[in-house]
């Protein structure tokens, strides 16, 4: 050939590079230039990998008539599965008024709608051809994405500890403030003590103290360290004046008959520790369901409420045992996930923590907290102390000899 010949061939060469003659649909390939088709077919490759990708896949048609390469062989192209899927997603749009999805799948269906069917599946596997090619960039994004979410969650952990660390550091300062106030009230304090110690009556002693905490909570109001503080740190002020009133008179309102209490303390926990020598977990005393049994005998609930004798005000001694209870919770629940555990399973439980661990000054302590914080319970705190007060009686009852 000439070279004007060959000038001629070049732009359909580079028209063509991408696409065989093969794949362009009958009625293009007799009638379009080739460069016009050619770019058809990788426009309506890329809007139709759009579609794709914006897709619900479970709305994918089921046709009953299919090929072997899974399109169905009509002649008439709308009828092929491209387009049906296509029209299923453009009747998913409308529905939702997604407008722009509409305007989307609306022209990809008219650029899918100029081929055959045979362009259709070259149209297809070109698509998943160029999906495989992508499978080791897809497999470099996805551990990149692990990566960092393995760093987001290092992070929000970190974050956790950095707040726990803000938390511990506000509430040292504010024991600090309270202190200072705290300070200036001594002589009120030393008076408090010694008309306590003169009461005699429960109610008495309960009534003094809610008052003497109000009066001590109202200085704090008026203290111009407090006048700026949050509500939070009110909170946190009043639990550490009650901390601190509490630690001073705990003796007298933990121990009201002196040693006639300590007495009655000790053989309780001599019962307890004759019991502990012979109880088990499949007692059938407690009666406690098979399906629990494999937990026993539940160290992190005997851990929890080993330390309630480290508490000095009635507050806390209630959340730790709030603490044991939601412990026996989460472990009863963990060995069977069928179902939620019941006060049937969780009191025959709680009863052989409670043998177990053998807290001291048992009795002591269900007198001290009915007595100073009874008035205040409320909610999974009532429900949680009237579960702890019954395993405690149950104890009572239980013979030892056997």
């Amino acid at each position: 050939m000439g070279d004007g010949e060959s000038a001629h061939d070049s732009p359909r060469d580079e028209g063509l590079q991408n696409i065989s003659a093969d794949d362009l649909p009958d009625s293009a390939s007799q009638a379009a230039h080739p460069q016009d088709s050619a770019y058809s077919y990788r426009d309506a490759k890329k809007k139709l990998r759009l579609a794709l990708c914006s897709a619900d896949s479970v709305a994918f048609p089921v046709l009953s008539h299919s090929t072997r390469n899974g399109l169905p062989d009509h002649t008439d192209p709308e009828e092929n599965e491209i387009v049906c899927f296509l029209k299923v997603q453009i009747a998913e749009a409308i529905n939702l008024q997604d407008k722009n999805l509409m305007a989307q799948l609306q022209e990809t269906m008219r650029c899918v709608c100029r081929f055959d069917n045979r362009t259709c599946r070259k149209l297809l596997a070109s698509i998943a051809e160029d999906y495989r090619k992508r499978a080791p960039y897809i497999a470099y994004l996805t551990r990149c994405r692990q990566g960092l979410q393995t760093t987001q969650a290092h992070l929000e952990r970190l974050l956790q500890r950095v707040l726990r660390d803000k938390e511990v550091a506000n509430r040292y300062f504010t024991t600090v403030c309270v202190r200072l106030l705290l300070e200036s009230k001594e002589k009120k304090i030393r008076e408090f003590i010694q008309d306590f110690q003169k009461l005699t009556a429960a109610d008495d002693k309960t009534a003094q103290v809610e008052d003497f905490l109000q009066f001590l909570y109202g200085a704090m109001a008026q203290d111009v360290i407090w006048q700026n503080a949050s509500e939070e740190q009110l909170q946190d002020a009043q639990l550490a004046i009650e901390r601190s009133v509490m630690n001073r008179i705990f003796k007298l309102a933990f121990y009201p008959n002196q040693d006639g209490d300590i007495l009655r303390d000790q053989v309780l926990h001599e019962h307890i520790q004759r019991l502990s020598k012979v109880v088990t977990a499949n007692h059938r005393a407690l009666q406690i369901p098979e399906v629990y049994l494999r937990e026993a005998p539940w160290p992190s609930a005997q851990s929890e409420i080993r330390t309630i004798s480290a508490y000095k005000t009635p507050r806390d001694k209630v959340r730790c045992i709030l603490r044991m209870c939601s412990t026996i919770m989460n472990l009863l629940s963990l060995a069977n996930e069928d179902s939620v555990p019941g006060a049937d399973d969780f009191v025959p439980v709680l009863v052989f923590v409670l043998i177990k661990a053998n807290p001291p000054c048992l009795l002591s302590t269900v007198q001290y907290i009915s007595s100073f914080y009874g008035n205040c319970l409320s909610g999974e705190e009532s429900y949680w102390w009237m579960q702890f007060t019954a395993a405690v009686e149950f104890i009572k009852t239980i013979d030892d000899r056997k």
